[in-house]
């Protein structure tokens, strides 16, 4: 019931107590340890990804998750599964770098913290965008300049057209991105635990983190890194990594990581692409995208606490594919062996298990640069996993043969938590998947049938149109016809022994390539599966069309009523048949009010969410006629797409089944339809937009200022006040303050309360205006001095310029 929140159990009592007590004493608290400064996007209220099941802090110092929630900085979430719910499934995470400089010396950035920062420019904090805002159409032309997608995540105006943003690689429903380097100032003056001076490789970073709201895939966070060696030294022997710090646990549980435990999981999967068809449909190959690793996943050591699984697992870095033709299809070509810039043609990941309670050496993780490089390599001692300890993992990925000035290579990880061990096989199979994303045929073809020459964009296995980079000649066909009879899974099969002067189908097409020529569509891996079908450019991370956006709402406190305010930009978007795209239709809005407040994050689990109003343009389903809240007083701000696109206030919903005094939450979702026949049945099928929730969007109804209820006088509820008021919200971290009484029934001026003591004594100070409306005030029941106050009769007083001098008492019993 709305406003009925029940009497807490002694224990939950007991437990909001001490938490307000903590809080109290930490308030004006900063801890020493943690360089706060502009641009470093760690403090409270930060970047959460937020659209799939999960919540999960971004950051723009190379930490993903929230590594400040101890230290009284930040109270977001770190990797909360399922959101709302208190249980976290990561510490944090750091991404590592090592590689050997021209002198020799081999250095890490990464490890400890605060070694990659940003700049001071207002830019560099951590940009969030969903799907449907504008320029965030994947693989299209936002801003039709003849581009696609060229734009980076990062407040700047990349491509130079004077806008900023306009026009992103966008694959996911949410993405936030940052871009940070190694060798700030900053970075390599602070004083870092360990006494060991940061010595920087000279390296940019641009990090992505995608999320989905797909069932199946909300709940992986795709990270991407891209690093760029921005100095004039060539960097030698790179690797790459992300440490992880892995929990199984509640928020409010400080020692339940202590008895995690760790499984190894199978992360197998193959995928059918399609039949590869050359040389006049004659010779064919099955295509397959397969995945096949043993990745570490940790678990809470309790069977039955229902806590989450969770793993980070390795999906793709920078391959080499110029290094494997060398070794296997024409060995005397040494010049391309030099452009080897990465492990091999595979895709390989390294895996490292770690625990904090022991010593570095003896199963704990390293804690100088030169034992965490070998730990990138695989080389240094990890724990055993056969107890229950608080575990972290390594997955790292290298050797990057070298990095010349301006390069730049690639990874991509992600982090995924599930309800149980066969769930979160599946989430890593769909891990693997939302990076496989899809692949575009952006480029003419030759026409088919395909010929095992055709020198077009996606045929014949030509992957990429290729130009060497300077000082690097060498001879190649581009069609490498090699592949027919190197690969046994061609058919009909070519069989050697081959004759003297072999040539498979078509013949040998062998060219020079050297640095500042014209591109040339190439198979460089050798495999026709790649490019197949015409599919020449791949888009990772692009699973399917998003689900339709949320509107923008705006949502105000009245007397007894809340006011729910929204744009119509999402019901354009689904009309115009850009998101989520034909065949879905626009079928309406949701509106979602929370009331209860039992919790254990700052807001509690979707499930808590009650639906309190739809409107629909089909009222079939029980949704009232949208024409009911429409407000055609509110006028048209832009066009977009050919539509008028209306400010929030095109739509108007007002809740009066709430009460004054007390705290909701609301959500509009957009919702869209298709319609399908099955066996002669017409079957509906809706998609809604994420359900993504914001704290500080709490609202408060309030009394009328000026209300005559009791003949002018103000007045104070609860009174007395025991314990606690049913419109208390259950205390947790970053909210531990929540309890009030109000003052009801003030002036519709600015005013003054204070509060006494029975002696005299002045307790608190409230400044009110209530020209605009406003009746009602609200004390937390702590002193001017920050104290909480002792049971008791207290007296206030209340002083307005027109309304003149008022007196009362109220009783706290604690």
């Amino acid at each position: 019931m709305i406003g009925s929140l029940g009497t807490a159990s002694s224990a939950r009592r007991a437990r909001a107590q001490r938490w307000q007590r903590a809080v109290l004493a930490v308030l004006c608290f900063v801890a020493s340890a943690v360089p706060v400064r502009a641009g470093m996007d760690i403090a409270n209220d930060g970047p959460v990804l937020d659209a799939g099941r999960f919540g999960m802090r971004i950051t723009n110092i190379g930490v993903l998750g929230n590594a400040f929630f101890n230290k009284g900085l930040s109270f977001d979430p770190s990797f909360e599964f399922p959101k709302g719910s208190g249980q976290e499934c990561l510490e944090h995470a750091e991404l590592w770098v090592s590689a050997r400089r021209t002198d020799g010396t081999v250095s890490v950035s990464g490890g400890p913290m605060f070694e990659w920062r940003p700049t001071l420019a207002d830019a560099d904090v951590v940009r969030r965008r969903y799907a449907g805002e504008r320029g965030t159409r994947a693989t299209f032309d936002d801003d039709g300049d003849g581009k696609v997608d060229e734009e980076f995540l990062d407040g700047r105006d990349d491509d130079g057209d004077g806008e900023v943003d306009e026009d992103v690689r966008f694959p996911a429903q949410e993405t936030a991105a940052c871009v940070f380097t190694d060798d700030q100032r900053e970075a390599i003056d602070f004083a870092y635990e360990g006494g060991e001076r940061h010595v920087p490789l000279g390296l940019t970073v641009r990090q992505e983190a995608h999320t989905w709201s797909i069932t199946g895939y909300d709940n992986v966070a795709g990270i991407q890194y891209t690093l760029t060696n921005h100095t004039q030294q060539t960097l030698r022997d790179v690797w790459m990594g992300v440490y992880a710090n892995l929990d199984s646990r509640t928020r409010r549980d400080g020692s339940g990581h202590l008895n995690d435990l760790v499984a190894l999981v199978r992360d197998s999967l193959a995928v059918f692409e399609g039949r590869s068809s050359l040389a006049s449909n004659v010779m064919q190959k099955d295509c397959f995208s397969v995945f096949n690793q043993t990745v570490p996943a940790v678990h809470d050591g309790v069977e039955s606490s229902g806590l989450p699984w969770t793993s980070i697992v390795g999906l793709s870095h920078t391959t080499d594919p110029l290094g494997f033709l060398v070794n296997e299809a024409f060995p005397g070509v040494r010049a391309a062996r030099e452009a080897a810039r990465a492990p091999s043609r595979d895709t390989t990941f390294r895996y490292s298990v770690f625990s904090l309670g022991l010593p570095p050496g003896q199963g704990g993780p390293p804690l100088l640069d030169a034992d965490r490089a070998r730990a990138l390599r695989g080389e240094f001692p990890g724990a055993r996993t056969d107890r229950g300890q608080d575990y972290t993992v390594l997955v790292s990925c290298g050797p990057f043969a070298h990095l010349d000035p301006g390069q730049s290579v690639q990874f991509a990880v992600a982090l995924v938590a599930a309800d149980g061990r066969d769930s979160l096989t599946v989430a890593l199979q769909n891990a693997h998947l939302a990076y496989r994303g899809t692949s575009l045929d952006r480029v003419p073809d030759a026409s088919q049938p395909y010929s095992a020459t055709d020198g077009r964009g996606g045929v014949a296995g030509h992957e990429l149109c290729y130009s060497p980079p300077e000082g690097v000649t060498f001879n190649y066909d581009p069609h490498c016809i090699t592949k027919f009879y190197r690969d046994p899974a061609y058919y009909p099969p070519i069989s050697p022994p081959f004759p003297p002067g072999f040539l498979p189908p078509g013949g040998s097409f062998e060219i020079t390539y050297t640095p500042g020529m014209t591109c040339v569509w190439s198979d460089l891996d050798c495999d026709a599966c790649t490019g197949l079908a015409g599919r020449e450019t791949a888009v990772p991370w692009f699973v399917r069309a998003p689900s339709p956006p949320q509107p923008a709402t705006r949502v105000t406190g009245g007397d007894r009523k809340a006011i729910v305010e929204w744009d119509d930009l999402a019901e354009i978007q689904i009309s115009a048949g850009i998101l989520p795209g034909a065949p879905y239709q626009f079928w309406g809005y949701r509106v979602y009010r929370l009331d209860d407040w039992d919790r254990e994050s700052l807001l509690p689990a979707t499930s808590r969410w009650q639906q309190v109003a739809s409107f629909g343009v089909d009222t079939t389903l029980g949704a009232q006629p949208l024409s009911r809240i429409l407000q055609s007083a509110v006028d048209y701000d832009s066009v977009v797409y050919e539509r008028r696109h209306h400010p929030v206030g095109r739509y108007r919903f007002e809740d009066t089944r709430v009460l004054d005094g007390f705290d909701y939450h609301y959500v509009v979702t957009t919702v869209a339809y298709r319609s399908t026949t099955i066996t002669g049945s017409v079957r509906t099928e809706l998609l809604e937009s994420p359900f993504r929730t914001v704290f500080s969007d709490v609202v408060r109804p309030r009394i009328q200022s000026g209300t005559t209820e009791r003949s002018g006088r103000v007045w104070v509820v609860p009174n007395p006040y025991r314990a606690r008021a049913p419109w208390d919200r259950e205390p947790v971290p970053g909210d531990a303050i929540t309890r009030h009484l109000d003052f009801f029934g003030l002036p519709a001026e600015r005013s003054t309360i204070r509060i006494y003591t029975l002696a005299g004594d002045l307790v608190q100070t409230l400044e009110h205006d209530g020209s605009r409306g406003d009746g009602q005030a609200a004390w937390n029941l702590v002193s001017r001095n920050g104290q909480e106050v002792e049971s008791g009769v207290y007296l206030f007083t209340v002083e307005a310029a027109r309304a003149g001098h008022q007196t009362g008492r109220f009783v706290v019993i604690r």
